[in-house]
């Protein structure tokens, strides 16, 4: 399939990622935060499957990560965590809490959120508490531009999770690339990427972010 965007280290797919990951031989790493299913407006994919479509949808991609490679960080919801976890049994989880503001999920206040990591990390015994990271439900205190995606995972959570996983000069890969911030942390760090994503006005916003120059470590 020709790419959306090439520039011999950041390439884009424009399309489902269960149609293009068949395609692509092996990566280094998959980093991705996939859709949770709980109805936002994507624009062209369905967040509203019903439970026995997206636990299929989400098997799905797993498998094709694992056929790809031993490392992967999925960014779970955790009101989903059941299915996960049977999807990725071997999944070590990482969390990062939230300090200020919050979303309700069933009745609870969430102050955190998961990371589930897959394989061994690249670095020497990292914690699996990650303080000091601003989420999109902080409010004020959260100044990232989102791009105006309704599931944005901030850059730090990103950055951080290929800092722990990939060695030098991987291939990273995100099958749910949104507006690119897996592929952005990528440059930065001087690893190669690919990313997929089915909704073409991301992949737009994605290509303008790999134009920016270089952000300092």
């Amino acid at each position: 399939m020709k790419p959306y965007f090439n520039d011999g280290r950041m390439t884009i797919y424009h399309g489902d990622c269960r149609d293009i990951l068949p395609s692509i031989e092996s990566v280094d790493l998959i980093v991705t935060d996939p859709p949770y299913n709980v109805g936002k407006d994507y624009g062209t994919a369905s967040d509203s499957l019903d439970n026995a479509d997206y636990e299929s949808f989400m098997d799905d991609v797993v498998k094709h990560a694992r056929r790809l490679c031993a490392s992967h960080a999925w960014m779970a919801p955790r009101y989903k965590m059941a299915m996960w976890w049977g999807l990725l049994p071997d999944a070590h989880e990482v969390v990062i809490p939230m300090r200020a503001g919050n979303a309700i999920r069933q009745g609870w206040s969430s102050k955190y959120s998961i990371v589930l990591m897959v394989g061994t990390p690249a670095v020497l015994h990292p914690d699996d508490l990650w303080e000091n990271i601003r989420h999109r439900g902080e409010g004020y205190y959260f100044n990232e531009e989102t791009f105006g995606h309704p599931g944005y995972t901030p850059y730090p959570i990103i950055a951080k999770t290929i800092a722990t996983m990939a060695g030098p000069s991987s291939l990273v890969l995100d099958p749910f690339m949104g507006t690119g911030t897996t592929l952005r942390a990528a440059k930065d760090m001087n690893h190669r990427a690919i990313g997929i994503e089915i909704d073409e006005r991301y992949c737009e916003i994605a290509v303008h972010r790999l134009a920016q120059e270089v952000l300092p470590l």
